[in-house]
């Protein structure tokens, strides 16, 4: 079984946190960001590096006096594992501490069968031993899984593709099977703690991911911090659709049903091509069916959360969000208020799996 790392205290975890956001800061610069004394934080330091988390490099002298060594997050040592489930595929991200890919790929394993892909899981794991995880220890283990949560212990109501995963507590399920911490998020909040980690999401303190997957979901983020809500699934903004409603949102499964009736051989959403015209043609007017809908949800996420950022994500290519995109902006039009501008994520494809990766950062070490 392997072994689970001793849990940080919570004074370490602020130095780790403030290194994290910082970058490479001086570490006489660290105690203007936190509540310790100097001496408490360069105690805190010290204890941080030789345990492998942080590292020291040259000082700059840029005044008078000792110069400060510099500090930053610990490339080596450790590493996290993403896993994140499309109604297609499985892909796994090994990532060390800095939120740097040691790599990345699909499974290549039947998304619906949890006994072939916790198989395939170990198998990858082991294969990483001399590579990806070659004198790091693997932290923990995050879960992004597609539909809405429906139990306090992580168990989730994904679509009829993923219903294999259906009410099983993910994160007991996987603790138990690689003996390592587990954490499960819905794959839209996953792919927002991407996007504030890795994306734009940086320059906003509090902003919206749009995932558009088979369904249509909302990652939600304020203050450094993914918002849950009270029963886990806040953002699932497909709610506000009555029934006759929810086949005009801007899900990229009616897309696949769509082009699948004009016989264009289309059976899954990687199928979904942008280069012929008649193709494109059917995309655009898709788009543009459910432009209302869409604009229903950007009104209701900036009337709620007020963000100053919405970012188009998720499994839609680049011309697809683009399209989403100028069908959203006249949401907009007759608003008083300051609005939120509109951002195609800089996060290439769907990127629940990046932040899969980040969620044993988040609870465990920043």
């Amino acid at each position: 079984m392997l072994k689970k790392i001793n849990l940080l205290s919570s004074s370490e975890r602020e130095i780790l946190s403030i290194v994290q956001r910082e970058g490479k800061i001086a570490r006489a610069a660290i105690t203007e960001h936190s509540k310790l004394s100097q001496q408490s934080v360069h105690r805190v330091i010290d204890g941080l590096e030789s345990r492998g988390f942080l590292s020291y490099s040259a000082a700059i002298n840029k005044a008078r006096g000792k110069p400060s060594p510099m500090v930053e997050i610990a490339a080596n040592g450790y590493a996290t594992l993403g896993i994140s489930f499309t109604t297609e595929n499985v892909v796994v991200c090994f990532m060390n501490l800095k939120g740097e890919i040691l790599a990345q790929y699909d499974l290549g394993t039947n998304p619906n069968a949890p006994r072939d892909v916790l198989l395939a899981l170990q198998n990858s794991i082991e294969a990483e031993r001399n590579n990806a995880l070659r004198h790091r220890q693997l932290l923990g283990v995050g879960i992004a899984m597609q539909g809405i949560r429906s139990g306090s212990d992580n168990k989730f109501r994904p679509p009829e593709p993923l219903a294999a995963w259906s009410d099983i507590p993910l994160a007991t399920l996987f603790e138990d099977r690689l003996g390592l911490p587990a954490f499960a998020e819905n794959n839209a909040t996953a792919s927002a703690t991407a996007e504030h980690f890795l994306g734009g999401g940086r320059d906003h303190v509090c902003f919206a991911y749009l995932s558009f997957n088979y369904g249509f979901g909302v990652g939600l983020f304020w203050n450094h911090q993914p918002i849950q809500g009270g029963f886990g699934n806040a953002g699932e903004i497909s709610s506000i659709y009555s029934q006759e409603q929810a086949v005009h949102r801007p899900a990229l499964g009616e897309l696949v049903k769509r082009l699948s009736r004009h016989d264009l051989r289309i059976q899954g959403i990687n199928d979904i091509p942008f280069d012929a015209t008649n193709v494109n043609s059917i995309v655009k007017s898709w788009s543009e069916e459910t432009g209302p809908y869409l604009r229903q949800s950007l009104i209701s996420i900036k009337g709620v959360l007020d963000p100053t950022a919405i970012f188009f994500g998720g499994q839609a290519p680049s011309a697809l969000r683009k399209l989403l995109i100028a069908e959203g902006h006249a949401a907009f039009t007759n608003q008083t208020s300051r609005c939120p501008v509109l951002i195609e994520s800089r996060l290439e494809g769907d990127a629940a799996h990046l932040g899969a990766a980040f969620l044993p950062l988040h609870n465990l070490v920043f």
